[in-house]
């Protein structure tokens, strides 16, 4: 059945960059790109690594301590924010043309969010609809019922009339590693559970808290972390996976107070109400006017550090 189809406006404000997603000076290069979800991730592909998958050198026939040795500052890496600072990197490492797949080696060395983010600026470059989404993935372990922290892009396809989501992160190696056969251009609407899907399969019993986040951190803690970070997104604030402010600093189940979840429970209603007429005004109204989720005006993303990259 196809998607509510959204309101001019909204499919306006996503065919527009970010602070984030917009490539700045690199913007005549990003035009070049296709915006075939297939070919456009096998591009991506070729210039960002996973940071969790250079961990085991049989994956890209790289390490944490070959790209050390070679002067990379892995942990500086991970916490670059905007598609603009990320191709300058990318064209420090290799200087050839972004669409030439370049050696593991060479390649940027980034995360979920990041490939989600390349796709999400290149589509709205040719001026598509598209936005990053936070969650929870099903197929990193397909014979189990753990939900793995993760991030997608969603575009408007409008020849089908509805939201199609995209995993640019995983290529044919994780995709062997992973036992992987799905068409991760075109993900099912069950395999990759937005931020407020995933507060309902918790609520609702059908994960364990144990079951949903990412290393230790999981459960409900995790689940209010994702609702505020898919918020975030979808309000063209496409942050890392790290980063929050405001209500994030007490998301622990035993520090918030009620007023903290009554705004995580207003956030949960918008994000429910998202595709439906004026859905994303009321949530971009509410992440631009609550004073616990307001960008504050003086913050300093928090910088993530790996004890492997250090």
């Amino acid at each position: 059945m196809p998607d509510p189809i959204p309101d001019k406006e909204t499919l306006e404000f996503y065919r527009q960059q970010s602070p984030l997603s917009s490539p700045g000076r690199h913007s005549a290069v990003l035009e070049t790109l296709p915006t075939d979800p297939a070919e456009l991730c096998r591009v991506i592909q070729g210039f960002l690594v996973h940071q969790f998958w250079v961990m085991d050198e049989a994956n890209y026939g790289i390490s944490p301590g070959s790209l050390k040795a070679d002067g990379r500052d892995l942990n500086a890496e991970i916490n670059l924010r905007s598609i603009e600072v990320m191709l300058d990197a990318v064209f420090k490492l290799d200087e050839s043309p972004l669409d030439a797949s370049r050696v593991p080696a060479r390649r940027l060395v980034g995360n979920c969010r990041d490939y989600s983010l390349f796709v999400t600026s290149v589509l709205r470059i040719h001026g598509i609809p598209a936005r990053v989404r936070s969650g929870v993935a099903r197929y990193f372990y397909p014979d189990d019922v753990r939900l793995e922290d993760h991030y997608v892009c969603e575009f408007w396809n409008s020849d089908t009339n509805r939201w199609q989501m995209v995993d640019a992160q995983i290529d044919e190696r994780q995709r062997q590693v992973l036992g992987c056969t799905l068409d991760t251009t075109d993900l099912p609407r069950d395999q990759f559970l937005v931020g407020v899907e995933a507060y309902h399969e918790l609520n609702d019993g059908r994960v364990t808290e144990e079951k949903i986040g990412i290393g230790e951190f999981t459960g409900w803690p995790y689940v209010w972390y994702t609702l505020f970070t898919d918020l975030a997104c979808v309000c063209g604030c496409e942050i890392l996976p790290w980063e929050g402010w405001g209500v994030v600093d007490r998301i622990s189940s035993d520090t918030l107070s009620e007023g903290d979840r009554r705004l995580l429970g207003q956030i949960v209603e918008v994000l429910n109400d998202l595709e439906s007429p004026g859905g994303i005004a009321r949530a971009r109204e509410l992440f631009t006017t609550d004073p616990d989720l307001v960008l504050p005006a003086d913050y300093r993303p928090y910088f993530h550090r790996l004890s492997a990259f250090t």
